[in-house]
């Protein structure tokens, strides 16, 4: 009698030590759903779980941390996946090459390391209703989603979303972005609207149907806007672009519909502004209070009217072709005291081009339309400096 009881002692004892070396294992190979119930026991994971390719339903229970990554990658027969209890992924989501995977639920989850989908061409929806509110970077390309419903970040280092051609709308309560923030080549209407970021550190939005930045208001490296379907674009609480030691540009290329950019508040870039290839903006007044150009001002198209009230210091070129008629007398008057590199300043270019390119008219590039002019004005300072400069040298 003893001895049964000693070999159950021990057998229990054995199955212990055996589910506590699967909770505790470095890695976790998943093949069945037997083996998925296996792990039901454990509510942490102390590594990572990788799925294998034969699993068509999947569930996972019991789990609520994994500490390591959820690896799902060339899973051709995943349909479904589910995840009531996991609340924490401590590293990588990866989902990838997963072809017929169509429903997605992880009822409880919250906070991940990094989310990385790629290539998941039937699912269109996803069911998060815990919201994931923590994640560290995000990558979403090659689905067929409409909506990034159910992760709501507060700060990311990296956020990419690119090739979803049926996503419809982006709307994130980020704040700040500390990496890279990307929006581009998904459906052409997508909304991407950012309704509490205020900081960021290089921004890209490329083929958006709106953009919406109303808190905006530093960018330490670049931004840039290209080949969208938006006619207007505000940014009124940006003030600066770049850094002194990295640079940083403000780029409009490409965007066919554009017609009115504002940046109301916006004082220094310390890279390049560059307008070209935005067939319908008309005037480039946006910039009341730009004052310091680090780079160039690279400005090309068919606009009719260019103002840059408060420049004072355009340490690069300044590049102003246009197919409209223009009078460049007023950039002329100041070129040489704020502008330090090349100037040039045209009208009636037959093609207008980028910073680097000789302009070639089609004849009197000067006049024209009443509106048809550029300012820009020098502050005081700036000009008793300049004559003070001229008296010294002749003393």
């Amino acid at each position: 009698m003893l001895g049964k009881i000693l070999l159950t002692s021990l057998a229990v004892f054995g199955a212990a030590n055996a589910q506590r070396s699967l909770c505790s294992a470095t890695t976790n190979v998943v093949q069945s759903q037997a083996d998925l119930d296996a792990l039901s026991t454990c509510t942490t994971l102390s590594g990572s779980l990788v799925f294998g390719p034969d699993l068509v339903q999947a569930q996972i229970d019991g789990i609520r941390t994994i500490r390591g990554d959820l690896i799902i990658a060339n899973a051709l027969l995943l349909q479904s996946l589910t995840a009531p209890q996991l609340a924490s992924i401590e590293g990588k989501w990866n989902m990838t090459s997963l072809t017929v995977l169509n429903s997605l639920t992880f009822s409880s989850l919250r906070s991940v390391g990094e989310i990385y989908w790629q290539t998941l061409p039937a699912l269109s929806s996803l069911n998060l209703p815990a919201v994931v509110t923590q994640a560290d970077r995000v990558t979403i390309t090659d689905t067929i989603l409409e909506s990034l419903e159910g992760i709501n970040l507060v700060t990311v280092q990296r956020f990419n979303i690119n090739n979803n051609r049926y996503l419809k709308e982006v709307r994130v309560q980020l704040a700040n972005v500390t990496d890279g923030l990307a929006i581009e080549f998904n459906s052409p209407k997508v909304a991407a609207s950012f309704p509490n970021l205020t900081w960021a550190n290089n921004a890209t939005f490329r083929s958006c149907g709106d953009v919406q930045l109303p808190l905006l208001a530093t960018v330490n490296g670049s931004i840039g806007f290209f080949e969208n379907a938006f006619t207007s674009l505000q940014a009124p609480r940006l003030t600066a672009v770049g850094t002194g030691t990295e640079g940083g540009d403000v780029t409009f290329a490409n965007n066919n519909n554009l017609g009115n950019v504002s940046m109301p508040q916006l004082a220094t870039i310390f890279g390049t502004l560059q307008f070209v290839n935005n067939s319908k903006v008309d005037d480039i007044t946006g910039f009341p209070k730009l004052s310091v150009v680090h780079g160039s001002i690279d400005i090309s198209g068919e606009f009719e009217q260019a103002e840059f009230p408060a420049i004072r210091d355009v340490r690069g070129g300044f590049n102003l072709q246009t197919a409209a008629k223009f009078d460049c007398s007023e950039f002329d008057k100041i070129e040489s005291g704020v502008v330090k590199g090349k100037y040039v300043c045209s009208g009636a270019v037959v093609n207008p081009g980028t910073e680097g390119t000789n302009p070639t008219t089609n004849g009197n590039g000067s006049g024209g339309k009443k509106n048809s002019a550029g300012r820009f004005t020098v502050s005081t300072s700036l000009v008793a400096m300049t004559v003070l400069a001229m008296l010294t040298a002749f003393l």
